[in-house]
C-alpha cells in the first residue's frame, strides 16, 4: 500500500500485546488505514525512533466549565498537552447553565466546534421534577451519558435528585442505551457531619475528609446499583474513593446482572488525605481523599479488574478560592486533564503496580468501550487516527509552571515522574509537539456514540 497521508514508524501499542512491537501506521483521511509490520509509503513520514506510540488517552470525567475563567479551550489544551485526545466533558456548566436540554447540548456542541483542541464527547443531566422528553432527543443528538447527583451541589446547576425521580428518568434512560452516572454520597449523613464538625470549631483541612465518611458513599452507591437493577439503566458509578463501591458493582454486575462499571480517580490512587494536611485546599475534592488503606484497596481493585477505567474529575479553581482558613470554605476540585495518562503511568507501569496492557484499558479503549466510542482509545484499522509518541523512560519533575491550565495548580507540583508525552496526534493532526500546543481552537470536534 502506498500513498496514506501520514505514516508512523514506531513501538505500536497494538491491541493484545503485552509490549510495544515495531511497525508501521498508515493513517489516511484521519483514521488508520493500515498497521503493518513493512514499511509503508506516506506524504508525512513520522520516525517515533525508540518511543513507544500509543493510543490517545480518553478522560471521561472533565468539568471544563465548573470555573468560568478555564473553559472549553484551556481544558483541552491541557488535555493535547498531556495525551489526552478525546474527553467526556461534564453539563454542569457556570454560570447556571446546566445542560439539560437540546437546545442547550446543541449550544455547546457549537461551542466545541470552535473552541476544542481535542475531541470531546458530552454528558447531559436532567432537572429534579418535570418531563422526560429531553432524555431522548438529548440521546439522539449525541450525549454519551448522563450525569446526576444524590447530594445538593447547587440548587440550580448541580441539584440534589430525589429517589423517585431517579427511578422515574432510569426507566427513561434504560431506553436509550447510554449509561446514567451520579455523584454518590449521602446528602443526610455529609450535611449532618458538616455541621456537628463546624459547631465544634473543627475546620482545620484534614476535618474535610473526616467530615464526609466512607458509609455515605457506600450507602448512595447501593441505593443507586438497586435502582439500576429494577429499572434496567446502565450505571455508571463515577469517582468511587473506596475498595468497598467496587466490590458493590462487581456483586451486582456478576452475581445480580445488573450493567453497572466504576471509575475511581487519579488522586484517589496516588495521594491520600494526609495530602489535605501538607498542601491544604489545594487538595481539597468531593468525594474526599481517603487514607493509605483505601488507596491500596483500590490498586488491588485495578489490578483484579474490579474498576473499569481512571478519570481525571478535572475541576480547576483559582488557588484564592482553595487556600480559605475555613477548609469548608474551600471550593472543591482538582485539575487533571493534562496529568491522567503520564502519572498512571509512572505511579503504575514504571513501578510495577500494572502492565501496561492493563494501563491502556484504564484510560484508553475501557473508557472509549464504556460510552460507545470504539473508534477511538486504540490502535487498530478504521479507529480514527489518535495517538501519543511517548518516551516510557524519561524522568522529569512536574511543576505548576510548566502545566496549561488557566487557572487552579496542581496537587502533584514537585512529583517525579517517569514517561513523558512528546507528542499528541488526533485525527492525524499533531496538536502537541517539543513541549508547546500546536492544535488550535477548532481542531477538536463533538463526537457521537457509535454503539
Amino acid at each position: 500500500m502506498a500513498g496514506f497521508d501520514l505514516v508512523v514508524k514506531g513501538k505500536l501499542a497494538l491491541p493484545g500485546l503485552e509490549e510495544p512491537r515495531d511497525g508501521f501506521l498508515g493513517v489516511q483521511d484521519g483514521r488508520i488505514a493500515a498497521i503493518s509490520g513493512e514499511a509503508l509509503d506516506g506524504r508525512e513520514i513520522i520516525d517515533a525512533g525508540e518511543a513507544w506510540v500509543l493510543p490517545g488517552f480518553v478522560d471521561a470525567h472533565v468539568h471544563c466549565r465548573s470555573c468560568v475563567d478555564e473553559g472549553i479551550t484551556a481544558t483541552t489544551r491541557a488535555a493535547a498537552a498531556g495525551g489526552t485526545t478525546t474527553i467526556i466533558d461534564m453539563p454542569f456548566d457556570k454560570p447556571d447553565r446546566p445542560v439539560n436540554t437540546l437546545e442547550r447540548l446543541e449550544t455547546k456542541k457549537a461551542d466545541i466546534a470552535n473552541e476544542a483542541v481535542v475531541d470531546v464527547g458530552l454528558y447531559v443531566t436532567f432537572t429534579p421534577s418535570g418531563p422526560l422528553e429531553e432524555v431522548a432527543r438529548m440521546a439522539d443528538a449525541g450525549a454519551a451519558g448522563f450525569k446526576v447527583s444524590t447530594i445538593e451541589v447547587d440548587p440550580v446547576r448541580f441539584p440534589r435528585i430525589p429517589d423517585d425521580r431517579f427511578v422515574e428518568a432510569f426507566r427513561e434512560i434504560a431506553k436509550t442505551g447510554r449509561p446514567v452516572a451520579a455523584h454518590q454520597e449521602n446528602q443526610e449523613v455529609i450535611f449532618g457531619e458538616a455541621a456537628r464538625f463546624k459547631a465544634a470549631g473543627r475546620t482545620a483541612p484534614l476535618d474535610h475528609a473526616l467530615s464526609r465518611p466512607p458509609v455515605a458513599e457506600a450507602e448512595a452507591a447501593g441505593r443507586l446499583l438497586e435502582f439500576a437493577f429494577w429499572t434496567g439503566a446502565h450505571l455508571h458509578m463515577v469517582h468511587g474513593t473506596i475498595p468497598r463501591t467496587f466490590d458493590l458493582i462487581h456483586w451486582n454486575r456478576y452475581r445480580q446482572g445488573v450493567t453497572a462499571t466504576g471509575e475511581t480517580c487519579l488522586q484517589y490512587l496516588l495521594l491520600t488525605q494526609e495530602a489535605l494536611t501538607e498542601q491544604g485546599g489545594r487538595a481539597k475534592c468531593n468525594p474526599p481523599l481517603r487514607t493509605q488503606e483505601d488507596v491500596d484497596g483500590l490498586w488491588d481493585r485495578i489490578r483484579d479488574g474490579r474498576i473499569d477505567i481512571v478519570t481525571s474529575d478535572h475541576s480547576p479553581y483559582p488557588l484564592y478560592r482553595k487556600e480559605t482558613d475555613n477548609i469548608f470554605d474551600a471550593y472543591a476540585g482538582i485539575p487533571g486533564a493534562e496529568t491522567l495518562g503520564v502519572l498512571l503511568f509512572s505511579e503504575g507501569v514504571s513501578k510495577g503496580r500494572i502492565e501496561l496492557d492493563r494501563f491502556l484499558e484504564l484510560v484508553c479503549s475501557g473508557p472509549a468501550d464504556v460510552f460507545g466510542f470504539t473508534h477511538k482509545g486504540r490502535l487498530s484499522v478504521g479507529a480514527d487516527a489518535d495517538f501519543v509518541i511517548f518516551h516510557p523512560t524519561a524522568e522529569w519533575t512536574l511543576r505548576d509552571e510548566d502545566l496549561h491550565y488557566q487557572v487552579g495548580a496542581s496537587p502533584y507540583s514537585g512529583m517525579k515522574v517517569t514517561g513523558q508525552v512528546c507528542e499528541t496526534w488526533v485525527r492525524g493532526h499533531r496538536v502537541y509537539h517539543g513541549g508547546a500546543v500546536t492544535g488550535q481552537p477548532g481542531t477538536g470536534q463533538f463526537i457521537h456514540p457509535q454503539s
